[in-house]
């Protein structure tokens, strides 16, 4: 099915393309007759390889028969595309590289020749001779220079090269203001190869540049919190703790730990905190309500504790919540009674996934910056609802 619709647009474009060609040869002189010759002779020869089930022989057919003039380069752009979609890279490189051989294209013909060409490269993996028409063009005024610069920064993340797709995502960023949560992302990566080298203060300054560029950079903030509570910095934790609970709530739960460490430590209110991270979150993590609950029953009792995750587990039921409840009546009840639905509970709630990407629908049980499914940054986020956590 999809071999035939691929033909039949194939098909559909070039007989486009040898209408226009023939309109122009006509208009400009060329044809000083009708064109009951090769042309003509050449298309039907293709459509007798069509429908002889003949593909490769009808296509070979159809591009030889199909002028290469200013009237038709976009169906032949279009012919690439569609050999690089359908898999045949090396013939959508042979099209892409014959018309950009031509004299008589205008400059943005060209250019959109060069970048189709740079992308067929990019899918075969040939990637310095993607690099190269990737960079002329970015650094043209070509129309076509954002997507120039789109491709490029790809090409240098899929490589792991941070640094060179900072390079290239700050001239990006004057483009295209919203790829600041990606660059964000980029410096993290820097970061993070600096926190392996021990490199602390390398690594601040990653993370410092990274919250210059999207100051909402949840994955910036965890991370230089990690890194000052490693380097002693108890003073400024508190600051980077609210800034999380502030703009992204939902993402407090991975920085718990810390912020219970940092209210042992005295330089943390930790009810406070939870309750500034609560009214923000809407509906709120059930781990936050947990912690919440937790915190209660050593200052006000199970009772006062038990209420208050009750109440919220009514209008929000989770499997996580219900488990934590069972955990606040721990006291004072049997073990049949508490330990056997608790268990079982424990095993639902490990088959569940935790995170979800709202991109593509990608789950699974820790945070990813990065999608593995579609690549996306920052579009895996906790999952929250009823039944979900």
């Amino acid at each position: 099915m999809q071999e035939l619709m691929f033909l039949g647009l194939f098909v559909l474009a070039l007989a486009i393309g040898w209408f226009l060609g023939r309109r122009e040869a006509i208009k400009v002189g060329f044809m000083l007759k009708p064109h009951g010759s090769a042309l003509d002779r050449q298309y039907f020869i293709g459509l007798n390889y069509l429908l002889n089930e003949q593909p490769d022989e009808a296509i070979e057919t159809f591009i030889r028969a199909l002028e290469v003039n200013p009237e038709t380069v976009e169906t032949h752009i279009a012919i690439g595309k569609l050999f690089c979609q359908r898999g045949d890279v090396e013939r959508a490189i042979k099209v892409h590289q014959n018309l950009l051989a031509r004299p008589n294209l205008t400059a943005p013909q060209a250019d959109r020749v060069q970048l189709e060409l740079a992308r067929d490269y990019l899918a075969v993996g040939m990637h310095q001779r993607a690099e190269r028409l990737l960079e002329e063009l970015a650094g043209s005024s070509s129309s076509l220079r954002a997507e120039a610069l789109v491709d490029l920064v790809t090409v240098y993340e899929q490589q792991h090269e941070w640094q060179r797709a900072i390079e290239i995502g700050r001239r990006l960023l004057r483009e295209q203001p919203r790829f600041a949560v990606t660059l964000a992302h980029y410096y993290c990566e820097m970061a993070v190869a600096a926190l392996a080298q021990r490199e602390l203060n390398q690594a601040r300054s990653w993370l410092e540049a990274a919250l210059r560029v999207d100051d909402h950079c949840v994955r910036a903030l965890i991370l230089l919190a990690e890194l000052e509570e490693h380097a002693g910095n108890q003073k400024a934790l508190p600051a980077l703790l609210h800034r999380i609970a502030n703009n992204s709530p939902d993402f407090v739960p991975e920085v718990l730990a810390l912020a219970e460490r940092c209210a042992d430590n005295g330089a943390l209110n930790l009810a406070d905190y939870l309750d500034q991270a609560l009214g923000r979150a809407n509906p709120p993590p059930v781990k936050i309500l947990l912690a919440r609950a937790q915190h209660m029953r050593r200052e006000l009792g199970s009772e006062v504790a038990e209420q208050f995750l009750l109440k919220h587990l009514q209008q929000q039921p989770s499997l996580a919540g219900v488990l934590g409840l069972l955990k606040l009546g721990d006291e004072g009840a049997s073990e049949t009674v508490v330990s056997a639905p608790r268990r079982l509970l424990e095993t639902l709630q490990r088959s569940r996934p935790q995170y979800r990407c709202e991109h593509c629908g990608f789950t699974g049980n820790k945070v990813y910056w990065q999608c593995p499914s579609c690549q996306g940054w920052s579009t895996v986020k906790p999952l929250k609802g009823h039944e979900l956590t």
